[in-house]
């Protein structure tokens, strides 16, 4: 394993490029960046295989770059990258087949993988997070997310700003909502636990699609499915246009709910 060490005195630029691996970020209240990278696998228990990878750090921003491999590959298991950060660092990931763990809490979220599963526990600003073939779970993003995978689900407990999340194949499922959400999911499931103003644009093509709203807000309703039951506890609003909250719920197969969030007795 090679480790590094500097000082930092507020958040910083974290960019990452690793081809493969397991990627860990840590966003904690200090003033060392700390770097730890080593071969993953039983196979690579030396550092011949992260030699190449460079690590710089200067003007506030740490880079961690792997040079792309080219001609013959020789089948490797990745990287393992740890690296612990300040609060409210700001993260870009680009890799070709690495899994992204975030702990803590960042400033902002950029991840682009072709295979991996992503998860962050808090992001305060901005979330864009895309992989082919891997889950996608955020526990709260304080801002708007864009999520999209091709197979696998997308979980998003809070969401402070607008939510844009597609899958081709897995559920999507939305804790509290605090603005619009729109959610396409091919096949499976779409679900939204909370929400009361703004657009709740949700849809699939197999699966049913299933939003609670809080009380008290004035809803316009807009639901169909093909194939299955659409229902509503809610009383809709006449005008599009005054209306608080706009539902639109579109599946092919499958069942549209609309109901009412129950609120914990105080």
């Amino acid at each position: 394993m090679t480790h590094w060490e500097f000082p930092a005195t507020g958040p910083i630029d974290l960019d990452i490029s690793l081809l493969s691996g397991q990627i860990a970020i840590a966003a904690e209240a200090t003033e060392v960046i700390t770097v730890s990278l080593a071969g993953s696998g039983p196979g690579n228990t030396g550092d011949g295989h992260t030699a190449g990878i460079r690590v710089d750090f200067a003007d506030g921003r740490l880079e961690i770059i792997e040079p792309e491999k080219r001609g013959i590959r020789i089948r490797s298991s990745g990287s393992d990258l740890a690296v612990k950060v300040p609060v409210g660092s700001r993260c870009i990931v680009r890799s070709s087949a690495s899994s992204v763990s975030c702990q803590g809490e960042l400033g902002s979220l950029d991840v682009r993988t072709a295979s991996g599963d992503v998860t962050a526990t808090v992001v305060r600003g901005p979330v864009q997070v895309t992989t082919f073939s891997g889950a996608i779970d955020l526990d709260e993003a304080l801002a708007d997310v864009a999520a999209h995978t091709t197979s696998g689900d997308i979980r998003l407990h809070r969401a402070g700003g607008e939510v844009d999340a597609t899958t081709t194949s897995g559920d999507i499922h939305i804790g509290a909502a605090a603005a619009s959400v729109t959610a396409r999911a091919a096949s499976g499931s779409v679900r939204v636990d909370s929400i009361a103003t703004g657009n709740a644009d949700l849809g699939c093509v197999s699966g049913d699609v299933t939003v609670a709203v809080v009380p008290g807000a004035d809803v316009y309703l807009d639901l169909a499915s093909v194939i299955g039951r659409v229902s509503s506890d809610l009383e809709p609003s006449g005008q599009d246009s005054q209306a608080d909250l706009r539902i639109k719920c579109r599946t092919v197969n499958g069942d549209v709910r609309v109901t009412k969030v129950v609120l914990a007795a105080s």
